[in-house]
């Protein structure tokens, strides 16, 4: 395993993680509130899941294939790879087939995430990091 740097100026995708999870929980809440409904909250929130996942999957199959002395590509990688996929097919299957899945809900969760990476990078930057 390659050396990470843990000082608090570096990019952490722990933090990315834990920013895009509690503006997925807080922003679910939000959005059942708003729209007075479980269903509605729980898509929003089901999606940053999903997204978080596959955030965290791509980490690990980056930080073994892509190292500076032999790249480690070997059939762990190719299933995570591969269920990666599949994961995101069955939630896009489940939005085009549940009529109670709430697709903004659904489109502003995943987009969590993408929110959590762009506070994290402009913190990195912040600090002198980029």
């Amino acid at each position: 395993m390659p050396a990470v740097n843990n000082t608090p100026e570096a990019f952490s995708p722990k933090r990315v993680e834990v920013l895009a999870a509690v503006m997925s929980i807080i922003g679910g809440l939000a959005y059942g509130l708003l729209r007075h409904s479980f269903l509605s909250g729980l898509s929003l929130t089901a999606a940053g899941a999903v997204a978080i996942i596959n955030f965290r999957w791509l980490e690990v199959v980056l930080m073994r294939v892509v190292q500076p002395d032999v790249p480690q590509f070997d059939w762990g990688s190719t299933v995570r790879i591969f269920g990666r996929m599949a994961l995101f097919g069955v939630l896009m299957a489940a939005l085009l087939w549940v009529p109670n899945i709430d697709a903004v809900g659904v489109a502003l969760g995943f987009s969590a995430l993408v929110i959590g990476l762009v506070i994290e990078a402009y913190r990195w930057g912040r600090v002198g990091g980029g």
